[in-house]
């Protein structure tokens, strides 16, 4: 119980803040997350560009951030694909690295490369 509690705690942190800074006109969206690793079937006519995926992703990745606090990801994104390698300290943090990844990916596909290193 405690550590589901956890999980949902560092997905609030990690979340929130993103949630907060999206205001109209603020040029930033937050694409859905799916359930698996299929590419996002919905048209998407503003699916976003390789450059902002990449700097997004890096930045909620930061080990700055409080819920990747002693992870090294780095996040390599092109037209097709995102691809997360590096190492995380939990299983926790790496189900959310890899659900933030799917929440950018639009039509990319995930290729996970990430180490757990307890």
């Amino acid at each position: 119980m405690k550590q589901g509690l956890l999980q949902w705690t560092l997905v609030l942190l990690l979340v929130s803040p993103a949630m907060i800074a999206q205001q109209p006109g603020a040029g930033r969206t937050m694409p859905s997350v799916s359930g698996d690793n299929a590419p996002n079937s919905k048209s998407d006519h503003h699916q976003m560009s390789t450059k902002d995926v990449a700097e997004n992703l890096q930045r909620d990745l930061d080990s700055k951030n409080a819920a990747y606090a002693g992870s090294k990801i780095q996040a390599v994104v092109d037209d097709q694909s995102i691809t997360l390698s590096g190492t995380v300290t939990s299983q926790s943090q790496h189900e959310m690295a890899m659900q933030l990844a799917k929440a950018y990916a639009g039509d990319r596909r995930i290729t996970d490369r990430l180490i757990i290193q307890q």
